[in-house]
């Protein structure tokens, strides 16, 4: 084996010692980073749970399976909800008007009862000094197989167009 002087072996002990010392400050920084991701994967594993990344990861794609197959079956009844609503009485309209000359206030009126489709009723009440008469008639796409009168037509119109959520005046006198 050759033989080495001090001022070699100085050298060879020092860079020995540096080595040494860079070891040892990558060790340190490697424990401190592997303490980091530890506290990390304690957050997203939580306390009681299992700890394996892959079990986590499993049953967080569980829950959005879970959420997801929840989310379609609440979508899927808003629409069927939806096609149920489309034939409930969704337009409607009043219209009030004096049907005879000595009869004031308004008090005979037509009310239109309507679903999306335009299809529903036409109710119409006459009052007079000693009686009160009152029809109701289908009403099917906007419009009726019976005799309609002017004020009903107004009520049909003014409810198709969705501005009957008001009471609409007729100053029509018979």
């Amino acid at each position: 084996m050759p033989e080495l002087s001090n001022d070699q072996m100085t050298l060879a002990l020092a860079i020995v010692a540096g080595v040494t010392l860079l070891c040892l400050f990558l060790s340190i920084f490697l424990a401190l980073r592997l303490k980091k991701v530890r506290r990390q994967y304690a957050l997203i594993r939580a306390d009681g749970e299992p700890k394996d990344i892959f079990a986590v990861v499993n049953r967080a794609m569980q829950r959005i399976d879970t959420i997801e197959h929840r989310v379609d079956g609440v979508a899927a009844a808003l629409e069927e909800h939806a096609a149920i609503a489309r034939f409930a009485v969704q337009r409607f309209a009043l219209v009030r008007y004096d049907a005879f000359e000595e009869m004031g206030g308004q008090l005979s009126f037509s009310a239109a009862l309507l679903d999306d489709h335009g299809d529903g009723i036409v109710m119409t009440s006459i009052n007079g000094r000693t009686e009160t008469r009152t029809y109701a008639k289908p009403v099917k796409n906007l419009s009726s197989t019976h005799n309609l009168s002017d004020e009903e037509r107004n009520a049909i119109a003014t409810a198709s167009r969705g501005s009957g959520r008001i009471e609409a005046g007729a100053t029509a006198v018979r």
